[in-house]
């Protein structure tokens, strides 16, 4: 005899439709179970028996303190190869399988006590097969069911004989996919699982379910199933969630999120979040939408680091960019991975031509060897180092830089190298003349100090014969060698103000003829050359008198070394619009004219071959600094076989000359 109540009667009659174990669930009397009359059933119980009998997936139930059993279509086969269906329906589990309740039975009484989930794979149970001793391999799965009073009412369980085979993990992930999506309507069945889950329904977006992962993202307690979702978490309204999930209900596409940031009430507070999700329809036998399942995965802190991370980053690039040199960072298996904006603009190329290895391709091919094994030596060690290379420009150039690698350190592993690199191409021109200077010097003071010593030896052997002939000789050489050392010390001295910016100019009015006949007197005194004054000798200027007198000084005697053939020196006076233009003449052989722009230049030395005295190339450069001072101009002209003629100009105007 059937007995249904009016309240179960039309959920059952629904059941009835949910294949041959629904249908055998709804012709069964229950009156005499344990269970009672289905009128008495609560609601739970009802919700699993429609989710099981539903699913494709082999499952069965066991309800109430007996675990009186339900099943599904799709674990029939498995019970009638055992010769237990259907006496299994409405049957305990201890008297359904005798063979292995010793086995399960202390694990399932703690599970119906609370504890976790039990999974077992490969489980080795003895069983009988036509009367003789079988041993097979199992898989369990058990999930509990709760009670309306909150207490485990009963147990979901997968039970099913392995044969020895694993299931993949992807097999696994698919089943319970479509368990989440065909039971999402049992909200105690999500309650463990490791994401947040909620399932909405109708169109109204009543919370159905929600797990407490999902309670504790949304910042609420479970009072709020049954609501309307605008109404539980009003803030999510203004958001616009609302309306993409009415287009997932209406469209029946699921909408996937990926790091979506949304704003949420937690402890009186709205707090920034972030979350992937996805919204998912679930539909009914017809097809149509029903409801909305929601499951996501918090990763606020995660975005939070990442964005912190990409804003140290940007920082970190625009400090890069913002270095006066050219940079780069460098991985620790020695791949450049960026260039700041300097070194793209000093070498022309495009991000494509720079990455990897191809920065290379920009030093100069003589010091490629050497960059790569100091490069390699550094990287190989901890505590950064430096070396020099020259760097192809734009324009074809090479210039030489300085490269400084410093290790960034993360766990105390280099994670990271920043290569600086400084231009020193006038530093090292710097070095270079520096050098060259040292060797000039040295040889040029070495010649007169070596003279003047050897010529001071025999002035003092000579002292008991004071009359000799040869003892004014001497001291002619000795005074012409201590003049030169003289002219070099001066040169020396002057340059080193130069680049001290201590040459001062002490101007006055003088006449440039008077300043002549008063200079160059050791010239006249060897009375070899003779000194002859042309042109306006009455102009005067406004000038410092002692530097012009050093300027005429250098001319007279570079005309005296490199023209010593030219016995007469010309030196003319003129005035040419609003300046005097002054010049030292000599007939000598003249200057190459490719020679010419270089003569101002520092530490230039004309043709030694054609000169006695080969100076420290200095006279040149500092007379062109003292006219520049003065505002004027100098310079020289040549034709070889017709002489030089060596000038400079200078305002009349007193106040262009400050």
């Amino acid at each position: 005899m059937l007995v249904h109540s009016t309240s179960s009667f039309n959920y059952l009659t629904h059941l009835k439709d949910a294949g041959e174990m629904g249908n055998l669930i709804y012709s069964t009397d229950w009156s005499n179970s344990s269970l009672g009359s289905p009128a008495n059933w609560p609601q739970n119980l009802l919700t699993a028996l429609d989710i099981i009998l539903r699913s494709k997936f082999p499952m069965f139930l066991w309800w109430g303190p007996e675990f009186i059993q339900f099943y599904n279509d799709a674990y029939k086969p498995t019970l009638e190869k055992l010769n237990k269906h259907p006496n299994a329906l409405g049957a305990k589990a201890k008297d359904c399988w005798l063979e292995i309740w010793p086995i399960i039975a202390p694990r399932i009484k703690t599970f119906m006590a609370g504890d976790s989930m039990m999974w077992k794979e490969d489980q080795l149970i003895p069983k009988q097969h036509n009367g003789q001793p079988d041993n097979s391999h199992w898989v369990f799965n058990c999930i509990q069911l709760y009670s309306v009073e909150g207490t485990v009412g009963g147990l979901l369980v997968t039970f099913y004989e392995s044969n020895g085979q694993i299931k993949s993990e992807h097999q696994i992930y698919d089943t319970l996919r479509q368990l989440a999506e065909r039971e999402a309507r049992f909200r105690l069945l999500l309650a463990d699982a490791p994401v947040a889950i909620a399932v909405f329904r109708g169109r109204e977006l009543i919370i159905e379910t929600a797990n407490e992962k999902m309670l504790e993202v949304w910042g609420k307690h479970a009072t709020i199933i049954g609501k309307p979702l605008k109404l539980a978490i009003p803030e999510l309204e203004a958001q616009g969630f609302l309306e993409i999930m009415d287009e997932v209900y209406t469209s029946g596409t699921p909408y996937y999120g990926n790091e979506v940031k949304f704003f949420l009430k937690q402890n009186k507070k709205t707090e920034e979040v972030y979350s992937n999700f996805v919204y998912q329809p679930l539909k009914d036998t017809n097809g149509n939408t029903n409801r909305i399942m929601l499951v996501a995965n918090l990763i606020t802190e995660q975005v939070k680091a990442r964005i912190r991370a990409e804003k140290s980053e940007k920082r970190f690039r625009a400090l890069i960019n913002a270095l006066p040199q050219m940079a780069m960072t460098n991985t620790n298996n020695g791949k450049m991975t960026y260039f700041n904006q300097r070194w793209f603009d000093y070498t022309g190329l495009c991000a494509s031509k720079a990455y990897g290895m191809k920065w290379l391709k920009v030093i100069h091919p003589d010091d490629i060897h050497e960059t790569l094994r100091k490069y390699n030596l550094i990287r190989s060690g901890h505590e950064g180092g430096e070396f020099e290379n020259r760097y192809r420009s734009a324009e074809g150039t090479y210039r030489w830089h300085l490269n400084r690698m410093q290790p960034i350190l993360e766990d105390g592993m280099v994670g990271l190298w920043i290569i600086t690199a400084t231009d020193i191409e006038e530093l090292k021109q710097l070095q270079q003349q520096k050098e060259d200077f040292v060797s000039i010097a040295g040889h040029e003071l070495k010649t007169p100090i070596t003279s003047l010593s050897a010529f001071m030896q025999l002035i003092g052997r000579l002292q008991e014969e004071p009359q000799t002939d040869f003892l004014p000789v001497l001291l002619e050489k000795a005074s012409k060698s201590l003049d030169k050392i003289t002219i070099l010390v001066d040169d020396l001295l002057n340059s080193s103000k130069l680049n001290q910016g201590e040459l001062y100019i002490k101007k006055t009015w003088f006449s440039i003829s008077e300043l002549i006949a008063d200079c160059c007197n050791h010239i006249k005194i060897e009375g070899t050359y003779k000194i002859k004054t042309t042109g306006d000798l009455s102009l005067r200027v406004y000038a410092d008198a002692d530097r012009i007198d050093q300027v005429i000084i250098n001319f007279v005697n570079n005309a005296r070394n490199y023209a010593p053939e030219s016995k007469e020196i010309i030196v003319d006076i003129q005035k040419v619009g609003n300046k005097a233009k002054v010049s030292v003449i000599d007939k000598g052989p003249g200057i190459q004219k490719d020679h010419l722009p270089h003569l101002f230049n520092r530490y230039y030395r004309g043709d030694k071959s054609r000169s006695q005295y080969s100076g420290l190339g200095l006279g040149l450069y500092i007379s062109a600094e003292i006219i520049k001072k003065h505002g004027g101009e100098i310079g020289a002209d040549s034709t070889l076989g017709d002489g030089s003629v060596f000038w400079f100009t200078l305002p009349l105007n007193g106040d262009e000359a400050n």
